[in-house]
């Protein structure tokens, strides 16, 4: 009798099937607020339902640990500089409860030339339960915040706004 051989394990977002159609109300409101012309760099990019709704005046340029086209930069957010990307609008819808060093890597975004920041995050005023959010895989929990003070040493806040349980935070970078 032989042993089956052992099947690959599915990384976390590889399967088209974890995406939720909802999330494209949230990437809806977030891309409104990007300000042309500009090149959006898609970070977390997954099903890219981004580039769909740009303008054909904004370039795009799609970012995942997973390539999903010949265009992705893949990239390890805990792990690889930006050096590769270049853009001037930073687009995480979802991503940063990803990130296991949020203020690391929003220096990273600064010191990369980032112009705009559009973001969404689950915030622990609307998601406290630690043991959810680490079932959810999230490894960062931040408040509102932790999230603004990370972000305010580079960046102004232009606006801020809610869709459902996601703060959206847009930034604009700070003058020299």
């Amino acid at each position: 009798m032989s042993t089956p051989e052992p099947q690959e394990k599915k990384r976390l977002w590889e399967s088209s099937a974890e995406f939720d159609e909802v999330w494209k109300n949230r990437i809806h409101r977030m891309a409104s607020y990007i300000e042309g012309p500009a090149t959006v760099a898609d970070f977390g990019c997954g099903m890219m339902w981004l580039e769909e709704i740009l303008p054909k005046s904004l370039s795009y340029v799609p970012i995942d640990y997973i390539r999903r086209d010949e265009r992705t930069i893949v990239l390890d957010l805990n792990r690889d500089p930006l050096d590769s990307v270049q853009a001037d609008t930073a687009f995480l819808s979802g991503v940063l409860e990803y990130v296991e060093d949020v203020p690391g890597f929003v220096t990273k975004l600064a010191e990369n030339g980032f112009q705009q920041i559009v973001l969404s995050y689950c915030v622990t005023e609307k998601h406290p339960n630690l043991v959810v959010r680490k079932n959810l895989n999230w490894v960062s929990h931040l408040s509102v915040f932790d999230l603004l003070s990370a972000f305010l040493r580079y960046y102004t806040l232009t606006a801020i706004d809610d869709v459902k349980t996601n703060t959206i935070c847009v930034f604009k970078r700070k003058a020299a």
